[in-house]
């Protein structure tokens, strides 16, 4: 027996006073409706209601269970009220997950804008190089490098992308010059990340590529960032990605070593766990993403570096 649509019933009935009145607003014939508050007093082991051919009227069950079944069937609206406003205004916990890095550099200067859009939602984001499960993990939205991994009913939009490329602080070319080719990387103090461990070509265009000798790094390290701060400090060429240094390229105190070549190419995506359903906080933030990214997209001033230039 479905509880909650006889509770509903019984309501009715007991506020019209018949089975007919009540049968004509639920849709339902006359014995539909006796037929439900008969199967509900047998579950319920109780008598709610008094019938005579004249009148209906509660039992003192009844009235009792009357007064319980307005509030239930009242907290029932009021959830649904609630989940119908957040549908239509952005509100509640956005949880959101970010490659520290390019949060560091190009999403943190987004939220004070976006925190003025939106002021209902509190924003929770969580930055990390990791491979992450947005559902197993709770998190409504994420900007991710790549699809590797997502599962199917994910959705992805492309936003950007970025060059893995090589730099270095212009103290550090001064002293021991700046390559001309990459045959030249050989003599050359070396850093690099995790992630570039297995680079073994350079590329220039959409067809040329060439091997590099590399020579056993100096440093390795998993936090770009720290590479980043060693390079700006002279201790040797570096791979970093375009977001990471376009601050330091852009200042002059890092300087792109062999221009126009590139390690690798990252593409940005904005991935949520699916269009069904969306909630207004989710495609509030969504928007509010693509609308930015569209206004970077047109303006290469603000970073020429391709941080924010759309494949």
């Amino acid at each position: 027996m479905d509880r909650f649509r006889a509770m509903q019933t019984f309501v009715r009935v007991a506020e019209t006073g018949s089975f007919v009145k009540a049968a004509d607003s639920l849709g339902l014939s006359k014995a539909s409706v006796s037929l439900i508050v008969s199967e509900l007093e047998r579950e319920l082991g109780v008598r709610l209601m008094q019938r005579t051919t004249r009148r209906l009227s509660l039992t003192e069950a009844g009235q009792t269970y009357l007064a319980r079944c307005h509030d239930i069937l009242e907290a029932v609206s009021d959830a649904e009220d609630q989940l119908s406003t957040r549908q239509r205004e952005p509100s509640g916990v956005l949880r959101a997950y970010a490659p520290l890095g390019f949060a560091q550099h190009h999403l943190a200067p987004l939220l004070p804008a976006y925190r003025a859009a939106f002021p209902e939602v509190q924003v929770e984001l969580v930055l990390g190089t990791r491979a992450v499960d947005l559902v197993e993990e709770g998190f409504d939205l994420a900007l991710l490098f790549g699809q590797q991994g997502l599962a199917s009913s994910m959705v992805a939009r492309k936003l950007a992308f970025s060059e893995v490329i090589l730099c270095a602080s212009p103290a550090y070319l001064a002293q021991a010059g700046t390559p001309s080719q990459p045959s030249e990387l050989a003599g050359h103090a070396i850093l690099q990340s995790d992630g570039a461990r297995n680079v073994s070509k350079l590329y220039r265009g959409e067809d040329e590529a060439v091997a590099v000798p590399w020579p056993v790094p100096i440093l390795s390290c998993n936090a770009v960032e720290v590479l980043r701060a060693c390079t700006l400090d002279g201790m040797g060429i570096t791979l970093l990605p375009s977001y990471v240094v376009s601050e330091s390229l852009r200042a002059g105190s890092l300087v792109q070593v062999l221009p126009g070549w590139r390690a690798a190419r990252l593409d940005l995506y904005m991935v949520y766990p699916s269009r069904r359903f969306l909630s207004a906080k989710v495609r509030g933030a969504a928007d509010f993403i693509i609308a930015r990214f569209a206004e970077f997209a047109a303006d290469s001033s603000i970073d020429p570096w391709l941080a924010y230039r759309p494949g």
